[in-house]
């Protein structure tokens, strides 16, 4: 069902106990009716005291044929590699459905826009990402009924329909796998928590080096240039600095990447790094970067499925945890048998 509001539909039917498409095609007078039932829709419109919405008989598929894409404020930066390759695949996922991707930048929650979009009918449903935990969007939605499907884990209690990264496992099969190739001195460098991920990579670095009954050292500055680069500093100018750094994302194993040439370290030799993402910036780093490569093409086209399946009905359709695609690089080896996706 379209965003538009379902109850003039279910008002054309419920009285006189009819099929909805029978009350539909019976108020607006259209052939395909026999007598008696016109009849019994016809006359229990005044009892039900029904006003017909101008849009309503648009409501049957193909809707308006547009998905929107809410894109809070500071999301979407020329830095942000991987959200800007997320929505180009997203656009081309919808299209291959016949639909059209409206992206909405906005307010910092998004809210404003999303009422607004609800208000308009312009789009039949939503695509989310960047989810935070109990995300005021989701609830709106949620509490609306409107269909989406978000790229992030929902909450407990809300609709399950997401499609998100198994981060946790995926990066503690890659320090498993350092491990395993003889590195006894494996650090994690990742963010402060900016979201759900970044604790889950921290959390799989964490899982590996515990189960290998090895001591742990992460390191987890905020996101910007100086902080980066004193967690950097510290580690490799350590009396015994780490023979591999497991990273959060490829900016930050680009980062060690220089300050690793600053000392006269190879990379891939003296000191093992691997990534994270998959974006534009590891693959120009050389020695190719192994990294965990976010596959968003396989994202887009998931989330477009599940949101037109909850246009048609809506379902309680688990979510939906997928590997990242493990993309083997000079930067670090790894046994043939590390597996991620």
């Amino acid at each position: 069902m379209s965003i538009r509001d379902k109850t003039t539909v279910d008002a054309e039917a419920k009285r006189p106990r009819v099929s909805r498409p029978t009350g539909s095609t019976a108020v607006h007078d259209r052939e395909g009716v026999a007598t008696d039932p016109r009849d019994l829709v016809r006359f229990s419109i005044p009892e039900f005291e029904y006003r017909p919405l101008g849009g309503a008989p648009s409501l049957r598929w193909p809707h308006s044929g547009w998905i929107a894409h809410p894109l809070p404020a500071g999301e979407l930066t020329p830095a942000n590699m991987i959200m800007l390759e997320f929505l180009h695949a997203l656009s081309t996922a919808a299209s291959r459905r016949n639909h059209h991707l409206l992206l909405a930048a906005g307010d910092d929650s998004g809210l404003r826009d999303i009422r607004e979009l609800i208000g308009s009918s312009a789009v039949d449903a939503f695509v989310l990402a960047t989810v935070t935990p109990h995300d005021p969007r989701i609830a709106l939605l949620a509490r609306r009924g409107i269909p989406f499907a978000s790229f992030g884990r929902t909450e407990p209690g809300m609709p399950q329909s997401w499609v998100d990264i198994d981060n946790r496992t995926a990066v503690s099969s890659v320090t498993t796998g350092l491990i395993e190739q003889g590195h006894s001195s494996v650090a994690f460098l990742g963010y402060a928590p900016q979201g759900r991920w970044d604790v889950e990579r921290e959390g799989g670095y964490q899982d590996a080096l515990i189960s290998a009954d090895l001591p742990t050292l992460a390191a987890t500055p905020e996101p910007d240039g100086p902080a980066v680069q004193h967690a950097i500093d510290a580690l490799l100018d350590a009396n015994r600095p780490p023979t591999a750094i497991v990273t959060g994302s490829d900016v930050l194993a680009a980062a060690v990447y220089a300050a690793a040439a600053q000392r006269g370290m190879h990379i891939g030799t003296d000191l093992a790094v691997t990534g994270f993402d998959g974006s534009l910036i590891g693959r120009m780093l050389t020695p190719a970067l192994t990294t965990l490569a976010v596959p968003t093409g396989d994202i887009a086209q998931r989330l477009v499925d599940r949101v037109l399946r909850e246009l048609d009905e809506p379902s309680d359709e688990p979510g939906e945890l997928i590997m990242p695609d493990l993309v083997l690089g000079a930067s670090a080896s790894l046994p043939a048998r590390t597996i991620v996706a």
